[in-house]
């Protein structure tokens, strides 16, 4: 009888499951060793007799089908499950059919099954090109390391000037071919723009921080773009012609229009303790001298002590309680509102202070109602634009153009240009709607790839990294808390509130019956 070897396809699929890791994930989550091990064996003459083939060549196929089935839902959508990741505007349970996908990716190209079920998105197709050239340092041994000393600067040369001119070749931050060890023009200029990939302020000299930053290992990086790959998997396919993008560990909003950016601009965006959830919803109206509802983590940290010092801290602050316990929304006297119980989720209060310059909205609201009350905004402290490391809000994104933003999310035509602007100087609340919604997605991109193909880096400023990579490592994903310790919209609590005791009601009312 004629010894049966692997399927082509079979040999097709382990090679390109070996080959997964290019997309940031990892081989070893899918016993691709195992399937190495067992190909080579059943391709091999070693074993004793034709039973023992079969019974590798059936381990095979078997094993290497349950591996084309846990990847395909991991390379579509993430590790995450659909419903803990709420940053996805179409996340239905599955997308796609795994049999059909299976009988493709088995029966014809495994490999291009696999990349036709990677993110589309340009952002995530440069970012995966630049992993694959940093995998390349990696297995080359890294780059070296620019020992400690004085600040490098231009005309200098040595033994340093040296380290760092191999530093920045390998990780192709020179763009040019150096000969000698001298610190030039030409190398000033690698430095600065190398710092302001990686949000420090443009400088062409090599302190102690830049040093730090230039001897962050490569594996180190490579880890940071696997997760962000991870992030691009939660997205929609869509994201929108016209959007709006808020990286929050970049401090930076983009307004996107037919695969352009139209507006660029910085941000402040939430503290640690306070921080701007990851999500993404839908622009949809601009509020022109707006009030401010203070958000619960305001409420209970700032105002309750403020009115043990002060019983009149909201009528001179120019602030007012209401209740939403019910749909009426009446105005009710601080002196009569448990303050005690502010930070229960029973608290069914509001304070809002009225629109004017010391009012932290400023003139411009850009709404996208959501659960977590979280928006766009101007405000009044200009000065918090000019620093690197901009966390500072309550949670929501302060804008530093925001009525520029909002005329262009409105359509303004470029001779009305200030249309927003000249609305603000007005005392009374205009409420604008937009023509139609615009898609706004607050990301956390800790690593991207620019236009160019350049790699850019920014801090794990909430830590999101760290907790992701251990959910990872320790398969503790259907757990994960997207976005951990942020607090939920009053008007949300109160509604689920509403919506629990209407069933319970409704649940009454058939008991009743029944009875």
């Amino acid at each position: 009888m004629e010894r049966r070897g692997p399927h082509r396809e079979t040999t097709d699929l382990v090679t390109a499951l070996e080959k997964i890791g290019d997309t940031g994930l990892d081989p070893r989550d899918y016993g691709t060793e195992e399937l190495s091990r067992l190909l080579d064996q059943a391709k091999g003459g070693s074993l004793p007799g034709l039973l023992d083939r079969e019974q590798t060549l059936a381990r095979l196929d078997v094993r290497a089908t349950y591996a084309a089935l846990r990847v395909a839902p991991h390379l579509r959508d993430g590790h995450i499950p659909a419903r803990i990741a709420r940053s996805r505007l179409d996340a239905p349970e599955s997308r796609h059919e795994l049999a059909s996908y299976l009988h493709e990716s088995i029966e014809h190209d495994p490999a291009r099954a696999f990349a036709s079920l990677e993110p589309r998105h340009d952002g995530y197709r440069r970012l995966r090109a630049a992993l694959d050239r940093f995998r390349v340092i990696a297995a080359r041994g890294g780059w070296p390391e620019v020992p400690p000393g004085p600040p490098i600067k231009e005309g200098d040369r040595g033994p340093r000037v040296a380290l760092l001119v191999r530093r920045l070749a390998m990780s192709g931050d020179l763009g040019f071919p150096v000969r000698d060890t001298v610190f030039d023009k030409r190398l000033v200029h690698a430095i600065g723009e190398l710092r302001h990939a990686t949000a420090f302020t443009r400088s062409g000299i090599v302190g102690e921080a830049t040093r730090l930053l230039l001897n962050v290992p490569v594996t180190t990086r490579i880890r940071t773009m696997e997760l962000n790959l991870e992030r691009w998997r939660w997205l929609p396919d869509d994201l929108g012609t016209r959007r709006v993008e808020v990286n929050i560990p970049a401090y930076h909003l983009e307004l996107w229009d037919d695969g352009r950016i139209q507006r660029a601009m910085r941000v402040v965006v939430g503290r640690k303790r306070s921080p701007t959830p990851v999500f993404s919803d839908a622009l949809a109206y601009v509020d022109v001298n707006p009030t401010w509802t203070l958000p619960p983590s305001v409420v209970t940290k700032e105002i309750v002590p403020a009115l043990k010092r002060d019983p009149n801290y909201l009528a001179l602050n120019r602030m007012h309680v209401i209740s939403i316990a019910d749909a009426r929304r009446d105005t009710v006297d601080a002196a009569s509102v448990p303050w005690k119980d502010a930070a229960s989720d029973s608290f069914l209060f509001l304070i809002v202070q009225e629109a004017g310059p010391d009012n932290p909205l400023g003139r411009v609201k850009i709404m996208c109602p959501n659960e977590y009350d979280v928006y766009l905004h101007d405000t009044p402290q200009r000065n918090r634009f000019a620093v690197a490391q901009r966390d500072y809000s309550h949670g929501c994104v302060r804008v530093e153009e925001a009525a520029e933003l909002a005329d262009s999310l409105l359509g303004v035509t470029p001779n009305d240009s200030l249309f927003v602007d000249s609305l603000a100087t007005r005392p009374d609340f205009r409420r604008l709607r937009l023509p139609r919604p615009v898609p706004v997605h607050f990301l956390y991109w800790t690593a991207w790839a620019d236009s160019a193909g350049h790699a850019c880096f920014r801090d794990d400023l909430y830590g999101l990294d760290q907790r992701l990579d251990q959910a990872l490592r320790a398969d503790t994903t259907a757990t994960f808390a997207l976005n951990p310790g942020v607090a939920l919209s009053p008007f949300w609590l109160a509604a689920e509130k509403r919506q629990r005791e209407l069933l319970e009601k409704i649940a009454a009312a058939k008991a009743q019956r029944r009875r």
